[in-house]
C-alpha cells in the first residue's frame, strides 16, 4: 500500500463519524457496495484488453492477470452477480474482500473505505465496553448485559508478547498443543501465545454472544492472528467460533521464503499443518485458506523466490482446486516446485503428525528428496523406500475374489484399479457386488459406493443370492424379501450375511451427486479411523459426475476420474474396483478393447480389465460374419432367455499374472447369483430343477 493510499484511509477514517451522504446499518452499506462493484473496481485496478461472460473484464490486482487477453470479472456461480473471480489465481470473493487483500487492510477497513468512497456513512455501533485479559478484576459479560460488551481489537506486539508469556505459564495450553503434535519449542520460535480469556469480535459484531474463552494466539502478521479454541464447544454457537481469523489475511511464515538457504518450502493450507511440518524438520509457510492462493501469488511475483516450493495443501476438494491453482500460476511463472502428498491418508499435515509422527517425518524427507538435482536416484529408494513398500504391498495383496478359476487364472489381485465392463443386463453389478461380499466375508473391509441402487437393494440381493445358494428350487428373490417375504428360509440368510458379511461392508449411497473427489476424501476417512485399508468398489464409472467446475466433454471427464481413481489406489496402497458399461455399438461382438474406446483412458491406465460377454459371442460362428444382424440379435435374445445365463468372463488385460483368458459362469439374475461353471451345472436344465432341490 503506498503513503498515499494509507493517508487516504486515515482520513476516511478520522472522518467516519461525519455525514457525507446515505445513512446506512452496516449490513445494507455492505450490500450497496457490493452491487456498486462495476464502479468501485475501477478505483483499484484498469479494464482489460478483452470482456468475459458478456461484459467488460479487469486486471487482477493481486496476480496482473488480464494484462493480454480477459482478466478479473463477476463470477458466474454468484447467486447475486456481485462475487468476483480470477481464473489466474484463483481469487474469489466480493469488492470488499479485493480492496483488503490488495491494500492488505482488514475488512472492516475496507468496507468504511469503500463506503465513503460511495457517499454512504455507516451508522456508528454503540458504544461498548472493552474485555482484555490483561486486566485485572474485568466481570466476565453475562447473557444480560451481552448487547453491551464489545471486545477490544487485540493485536500487535505487545498482545503477542503478553500471550507468549502466557503460554509458557499455562499447562493446559501446553497439552493442547502436545495434543496437537506441536512442541513447546515449535510453539515458542514462532510466538505462539495463550489468550485465557479471549472473546471473537466478530461474534459480537454479528450480534451474537459467545463467552470469553481459553484461545492459543497464532500470530500470523502484526496485523492478523488466529485464535483457536482449546476447550470444546459447549454449543452449535460456539461452534462456529471455534478457529478464528482476526485482522487481514496474510501468510504465515513468508520469510521463510528468502531465508537465504537451498531447502525448499513446503506451501500448507493451515497453520497449524505448517507448524506440523516444521516439527519434523521440514521448512513451511501456510496460506491460511484455500482461497488465499493470490496471496502467494503476489508475494511471490512482488519478490522471486530461488526455492522449490512443495505444495501439500489439504486432501479434500478445496484443497485439490487450490493446488491446481498454484500449479497453473506457477508455471506460468516458471516458479520451481512440485507436488507431494505427504498425509498418508490423512486430511491434513496436522492429522497426519498426530497419527504417526515417523511417517511424516519420512514423507517430508521424500518429498524433500525430490527436489534435489537427482529426485529419483534409484539407489537412495533402494536405500530408503524399497522394503516399506514391499510390506505395504504384500500386506494389501493376493485378494481373492472367492471364484476359484478366476483366482487361479488372475494370480490374485494386487493394489490397483480393476475394471468390470460389460453391456447392460449381463450382471457387472452382480458380478463386482458379489466379489465385494466374498471379500467381507474372507475377512476383508470392504466399501462399495453404489450411485445407482441403495442399501436396501444390494443388502436384499445378497440374502436372495444366500438362499440360492443354499437351495435354487426355495429361493427368494431381492424384491420378495423388500416385499416383506421372510420365510425361514430368508431368517436364515440374514443371519449368515450377520454374521459374515455384515460387519465389514459398508455401503456408501453415492446418490447422482458423488465425484471421484469424495470417494478419495471418503477412503482416506475410513483408513484414518480405522486404520484398516479397504478394498473399494465404484459403481459405476459413467454416472460419477465430474470433480470441478471446469467443462469437460463425457470422455474428458472419464478420462480424469478414472487417473484419479488410480492416483488415489497408488497413495493409499489399496484395490479399487470400477464398473463401467461398454459401446452399444459393440453389443453383437465380443468385447475387445475396442469397445472401451469411448469410455476414457482405461485400456491404459487399469491395471486388470475384466469384460463380461455371453458366451454365444464366442462359441456361435454367426458373430465372426459381417451383417447378419437379424441374426445375431435373435442369438442373442435367445441367450439372454437362457435359466441361467451362460456368460464368459474374458481378461483383456492382467499386470499382475496371466495377462489373457476366460472363464465361465453360469448367472441366475432372479437371484443375483453367479457360479462357476461345470458340466454338471450346464447340463441341468430349468425344468429338471423344478424336479427337487439343487444346491450349489
Amino acid at each position: 500500500m503506498t503513503a498515499t493510499e494509507a493517508d487516504t484511509i486515515k482520513l476516511y477514517l478520522s472522518s467516519w463519524q461525519i455525514t457525507t451522504g446515505e445513512f446506512m446499518e452496516r449490513n445494507e452499506a455492505r450490500e450497496t457496495i457490493r452491487r456498486n462493484w462495476r464502479q468501485l473496481i475501477t478505483l483499484i485496478t484498469d479494464r482489460a484488453q478483452l470482456p468475459m461472460n458478456g461484459e467488460d473484464s479487469y486486471i487482477c490486482p493481486l496476480c496482473g492477470h488480464g494484462k493480454g487477453g480477459d482478466g478479473l470479472t463477476y463470477d458466474p456461480k454468484s447467486k447475486d452477480g456481485n462475487s468476483l473471480k480470477c481464473f489466474g489465481c484463483g481469487f474469489s470473493g466480493d469488492i470488499i474482500d479485493l480492496y483488503g487483500q490488495h491494500n492488505g487492510v482488514d475488512f472492516n477497513t475496507a468496507l468504511k473505505v469503500l463506503a465513503a468512497e460511495s457517499g454512504i456513512t455507516i451508522e456508528q455501533p454503540r458504544e461498548s465496553a472493552q474485555n482484555d485479559f490483561s486486566q485485572t478484576g474485568a466481570k466476565e459479560t453475562t447473557p444480560q448485559n451481552k448487547t453491551a460488551q464489545k471486545p477490544a481489537l487485540k493485536r500487535g506486539k505487545e498482545y503477542y508478547s503478553a500471550c507468549a508469556a502466557a503460554l509458557a505459564e499455562s499447562p493446559e495450553a501446553i497439552t493442547y498443543l502436545k495434543g496437537r503434535g506441536i512442541s513447546l519449542e515449535t510453539a515458542q520460535a514462532f510466538n505462539i501465545g495463550y489468550d485465557p480469556a479471549w472473546r471473537s469480535p466478530k461474534a459480537t459484531d454479528a450480534g451474537k454472544y459467545v463467552p470469553s474463552s481459553r484461545r492459543i494466539i497464532m500470530p500470523v502478521s502484526q496485523a492478523s492472528y488466529i485464535a483457536r479454541a482449546i476447550d470444546p464447544p459447549r454449543n452449535d454457537e460456539e461452534k462456529k467460533y471455534q478457529k478464528q481469523n482476526e485482522g487481514a489475511a496474510a501468510l504465515f511464515n513468508e520469510a521463510a521464503l528468502y531465508d537465504g538457504t537451498d531447502k525448499p518450502v513446503f506451501v500448507l493450507e493451515g497453520l497449524i499443518d505448517a507448524l506440523s511440518v516444521i516439527e519434523v524438520g521440514g521448512s513451511a509457510i501456510a496460506l491460511n485458506s484455500a482461497s488465499n492462493t493470490g496471496l502467494l501469488i503476489a508475494a511471490l511475483e512482488a519478490k522471486p523466490t530461488a526455492k522449490t516450493l512443495i505444495l501439500s495443501l489439504d486432501n479434500d476438494s478445496t484443497g485439490r482446486k487450490a493446488t491446481k491453482q498454484l500449479r497453473d500460476a506457477f508455471k506460468l511463472r516458471n516458479i520451481s516446485f512440485i507436488t507431494a502428498d505427504i498425509c498418508g491418508g490423512c486430511k491434513d499435515a496436522n492429522e497426519a503428525l498426530q497419527k504417526n509422527r515417523a511417517e511424516l517425518m519420512a514423507a517430508v524427507d521424500v518429498a524433500q528428496t525430490k527436489t534435489s538435482a537427482r529426485p529419483d536416484n534409484v539407489l537412495a529408494y533402494i536405500d530408503n523406500c524399497m522394503a516399506a513398500e514391499i510390506a505395504d504391498f504384500k500386506a494389501a495383496g493376493n485378494i481373492k475374489t472367492g471364484f476359484f478359476d478366476l483366482d487361479e487364472q488372475l494370480g490374485g489381485l494386487f493394489p490397483g484399479l480393476i475394471a468390470i465392463a460389460a453391456i447392460s443386463s449381463l450382471g457387472k453389478t452382480t458380478l463386482a457386488h458379489q466379489i465385494a461380499d466374498n471379500l467381507a466375508a474372507s475377512g476383508r473391509e470392504v466399501v462399495y459406493f453404489s450411485l445407482e441402487q441403495s442399501a436396501l437393494e444390494l443388502v436384499t440381493k445378497s440374502l436372495a443370492r444366500l438362499t440360492a445358494k443354499r437351495d435354487l428350487y426355495s429361493a427368494k428373490t431381492a424384491l420378495s424379501i423388500r416385499c416383506g417375504n421372510f420365510p425361514q428360509s430368508v431368517n436364515n440368510a440374514l443371519e449368515e450375511y450377520r454374521k459374515t458379511i455384515g460387519e465389514r461392508l459398508s455401503i456408501v449411497e453415492g446418490n447422482f451427486n458423488c465425484n471421484v473427489g469424495y470417494i478419495g476424501d471418503y477412503l482416506r476417512e475410513y483408513i484414518h479411523k480405522t486404520g484398516c485399508k479397504p478394498i473399494a468398489f465404484v459403481d459405476y464409472l459413467q454416472i460419477l459426475q465430474p470433480e470441478d467446475d471446469e467443462r469437460r466433454s463425457t470422455k474428458e471427464t472419464i478420462d480424469h476420474t478414472i487417473t484419479e481413481l488410480k492416483r488415489i489406489s497408488r497413495a493409499l496402497g489399496i484395490t479399487i474396483f470400477v464398473v463401467c458399461s461398454v459401446n452399444r455399438a459393440n453389443y453383437l461382438a465380443p468385447i475387445d478393447f475396442e469397445s472401451l474406446k469411448e469410455s476414457g483412458s482405461i485400456e491404459y491406465t487399469c491395471d486388470t480389465i475384466l469384460g463380461l460377454q455371453l458366451r454365444c459371442l464366442s462359441t456361435e460362428t454367426v458373430f465372426n460374419e459381417a451383417n447378419k444382424i437379424k441374426e445375431k440379435r435373435e442369438k442373442i435374445k435367445q441367450a439372454k432367455a437362457e435359466t441361467p445365463r451362460k456368460i464368459e468372463l474374458v481378461c483383456l488385460k492382467n499386470r499382475s499374472g496371466k495377462p489373457v483368458f476366460s472363464t465361465y459362469f453360469n448367472y441366475y439374475p432372479q437371484f443375483d447369483l453367479f457360479t462357476e461353471a461345470d458340466i454338471k451345472v450346464e447340463d441341468f436344465t430349468h425344468s429338471e430343477m423344478k424336479k427337487g432341490a439343487r444346491k450349489i
